[in-house]
């Protein structure tokens, strides 16, 4: 998250009296511009109402105070839940944490508070598992709250939600990583395993335990997945893809949790911090925040770091794509085959990545969620995004608001749609190489033309899906666009 340790209105160091003053006027400032929204204002000659835009709506605006924190707080980072068709924005903020249902996004109520289990802190994460939100914070003691989600579909407005477990193994820490596939979240940046990844079992969230942990390196961010990539050696294995700040990044196999093994690491002379980063979908490359390198001086223009991962254990660096303003990127997440990434003095920047080995983006939409300045620093603006409501809409979490926006129109890849199929079985997996087509998804069914399960294709390369544990027989492969291709499990 956010790595300053001071409020950069200007290039000088402030006080931390300075610091709460600051963030106070901030506050207060887009607080009088940005008032609360009751009505869909559309994007029209690049305004919704005083925020630049394109392509994107703005659905409602609330702040840190009407939803629940205390000045001179501030919020921080955002997630997000569905259930039965109702929609839900975890708020962060430095006092705890709002829940928000955005299921109306012009007219969002919050309908649950988790204060801090400490003290206030600048910094707050959270991530979701099933109905399981759990959330962490920089404050000392704070330890990893998680709260039943479910409970909130009934309770009344702005309630406090009852923790459903505190787990204490760690005091604070500065993120979560969580796996629903695995049902194990990773504290990152804590006091303990010289902030590595602390790892928790959550398969009973009730009972959260020490799992394993990897000790190499300070982690300030991660992703987890359960790797279905192109590098056979480690299909199915649980494989964290983790950024180091300083350190660079890594890529560790955390299959066995007492036994973590890096896989490989990777720094880079231009690199100042490696704050955040997503994988594509189809996991062969992955997209890097760096931080501070704009405020440092090391670029002039945003720069989000390409790196290919289709063999992890030699990722390689490709370079950067250059957007189009001089400001401070933050978190970013791919969906869909676009890039969303949080700027924040120019809010939300979306892109088609179109061919990520040739560095190749497209802006295909943006809101900017501080219409009053566009530059480099880390005291005002957007925080995190969060692009995967099924409607559409679009949380964005600023030190100051939240914002809901959707897109004027459904955002889509802009290149042709054509598609090849290439599929080779061996070793219990299928391996795909695909030839020039917009993103896609393919169904594959048995003999009797049962559904059996879907996969996401991703512009160009090769991906690889693990089958060893599929019951023997034919099946096929069909695009949206009407490729077919077969393969055999024996």
């Amino acid at each position: 998250m956010n790595t300053s340790p001071f409020l950069n209105l200007s290039s000088a160091p402030q006080t931390g009296n300075m610091r709460s003053v600051m963030r106070l006027f901030w506050a207060v400032f887009i607080g009088v511009q940005a008032v609360s929204v009751s009505a869909q204002v559309p994007c029209e000659d690049g305004l919704a109402g005083e925020y630049p835009c394109d392509g994107m709506d703005l659905m409602s605006v609330r702040s840190f105070e009407e939803l629940g924190g205390v000045p001179p707080g501030n919020g921080n980072d955002c997630w997000g839940w569905t259930r039965e068709g109702r929609e839900f924005v975890l708020f962060g903020r430095s006092d705890g944490t709002s829940i928000v249902e955005i299921t109306d996004p012009v007219n969002p109520v919050m309908v649950g508070n988790v204060p801090t289990a400490s003290v206030p802190s600048l910094w707050r994460d959270i991530k979701v598992i099933g109905d399981v939100a759990y959330i962490v914070s920089e404050a000392g003691e704070h330890g990893m709250q998680a709260i039943d989600l479910e409970q909130v579909l009934t309770m009344e407005p702005m309630s406090n939600v009852p923790l459903l477990s505190w787990y204490t193994g760690f005091g604070g820490a500065h993120n979560i990583a969580a796996n629903p596939e695995t049902n194990y979240v990773y504290g990152i940046g804590t006091s303990t395993f010289n902030g590595g990844l602390h790892i928790v079992d959550v398969s009973n969230p009730s009972n959260p335990t020490l799992a394993g942990a990897w000790e190499e390196a300070y982690i300030h961010d991660a992703q987890v997945v359960v790797y279905n990539g192109p590098d056979p050696d480690h299909v199915g294995k649980e494989i964290a893809f983790a950024f180091s700040g300083f350190s660079g990044f890594h890529i560790v196999d955390v299959a066995d949790k007492t036994d973590c093994q890096t896989i490989a690491s990777i720094a880079n002379e231009n690199w100042v911090y490696t704050h955040q980063g997503w994988l594509t979908e189809d996991q062969r490359f992955v997209l890097v925040n760096d931080e501070m390198d704009e405020g440092s001086g090391q670029a002039e223009f945003t720069r989000t770091w390409v790196l290919n991962v289709q063999d992890l254990d030699n990722p390689e660096v490709l370079g950067f794509y250059e957007g189009p303003l001089s400001v401070t990127d933050h978190n970013l997440y791919t969906h869909q085959g676009l890039a969303y990434q949080a700027n924040y003095y120019a809010g939300i920047q979306v892109w088609d990545i179109i061919n990520p080995e040739a560095l190749e983006f497209e802006q295909v939409a943006f809101f900017d969620t501080n219409p009053f300045s566009n530059q480099t620093g880390t005291s005002g603006g957007a925080w995190n995004v969060y692009p995967y409501f099924e409607s559409g809409n679009i949380a964005i979490s600023t030190q100051s608001h939240l914002f809901i926006v959707a897109p004027s129109e459904p955002l889509s890849a802009v290149h042709e749609a054509s598609l090849s199929l290439d599929l080779r079985m061996g070793n219990g997996v299928v391996q795909m190489t695909c030839d020039g087509f917009d993103m896609q998804t393919l169904s594959v069914f048995d003999a009797m033309g049962r559904l059996k399960t879907e996969w996401l294709a991703l512009p160009g390369g090769t991906m690889t899906w693990a089958v060893s544990d599929w019951a023997p027989g034919v099946y096929v492969v069909r695009s949206t666009n009407g490729a077919q291709a077969r393969f055999v499990v024996k």
